[in-house]
């Protein structure tokens, strides 16, 4: 581990996600766990960081840690204040928060926000790393970004810049519509059914949403829906809902893994939108490598 260079965390509300890098970017050894901001008490961040790089940091002593996610947050180990849209990566770097714990240097990334014409505000904590991160990837420095999740994002990079972004909490309504709800009372199963997912998805991309949903509670209880179609159908109308509120989505880039991004692309192609597929971890950690250039080149080769 003497190679170390720096050390890049992630580190969101549920789990703990850290690489140790070398100087050019390759990932020497990987550390995850369940830690995450809402599971830790008195503040105990820095013992987190050393039960989980401890081994690291005695090995490469003056490698500092390079941190993005709600870390930063407000209540998070040192709060490090958003940067506003529109923004280059060079700002985000630039903005990041500095201190020193137990004699290693810690920079937090910002995190970004945005308003709208209404007056309404949004932000993201780690999606804009990942935004750039897959720019870097795919080369692309103007695109429609879809970050599915929790609370999904759709962000627009155009020629490099990050000039606005919106949050859709998709995956929290799923979750509060099918366990409780009397919209999801009688779902039965989680496993997709195709059909159920595609009507769902036309439904919540023609119908406003709160009347879109309901169907999924009708549609069983008079027998035109099996209770096993009843998820299905729902994340598709939620999805389908979130895809019509895109201003004519168009070369997206899907930043996802697992079921949501086989979900998420079901939806797009089922919709006839264009799209590539970047790996989230991936970009996760392309964002990060690139960050850590800016307070660090003599660390990380460019």
């Amino acid at each position: 581990m003497s190679r170390i260079a720096f050390i890049a965390v992630d580190w969101g509300s549920t789990a703990f996600r850290a690489w140790a890098l070398d100087h050019g970017g390759a990932v020497l050894a990987t550390r995850t766990g369940p830690d995450g901001l809402k599971s830790i008490e008195n503040r105990a961040f820095s013992e987190v960081l050393d039960r989980h790089c401890g081994d690291w940091c005695a090995a490469a002593p003056e490698a500092p840690v390079l941190m993005q996610g709600m870390v930063g947050a407000r209540g998070g180990w040192v709060e490090a204040a958003y940067a506003p849209c529109p923004a280059r990566f060079g700002q985000l770097t630039a903005q990041a928060t500095r201190f020193e714990a137990d004699g290693r240097t810690i920079v937090i990334l910002p995190g970004a926000t945005v308003a709208d014409d209404s007056g309404g505000h949004d932000v993201m904590r780690g999606e804009e790393v990942q935004i750039f991160g897959a720019a870097e990837l795919t080369g692309r420095g103007t695109a429609q970004i879809c970050i599915p999740g929790t609370h999904c994002k759709w962000a627009e990079l155009r020629d490099g810049v990050l000039t606005g972004f919106r949050t859709f909490v998709t995956g929290e309504m799923y979750q509060l519509l099918l366990q409780h709800s009397l919209v999801g009372a009688l779902s039965e199963g989680t496993d997709l059914r195709d059909g159920a997912f595609r009507r769902g998805l036309d439904r919540g991309a023609a119908l406003p949403l709160s009347h879109a949903v309901f169907a999924a509670r009708a549609s069983t209880l008079t027998g035109n829906m099996a209770p096993a179609e009843v998820a299905s159908f729902l994340s598709g109308v939620l999805i389908g809902a979130e895809w019509a509120a895109q201003d004519q989505p168009r070369d997206v880039l899907l930043m996802a893994s697992g079921v949501l991004a086989d979900r998420y692309a079901a939806a797009l192609t089922h919709f006839g939108t264009p799209f590539e597929s970047v790996d989230a971890d991936a970009a996760t950690l392309a964002g990060l490598t690139r960050a850590a250039r800016s307070p660090w080149p003599e660390r990380v080769a460019a």
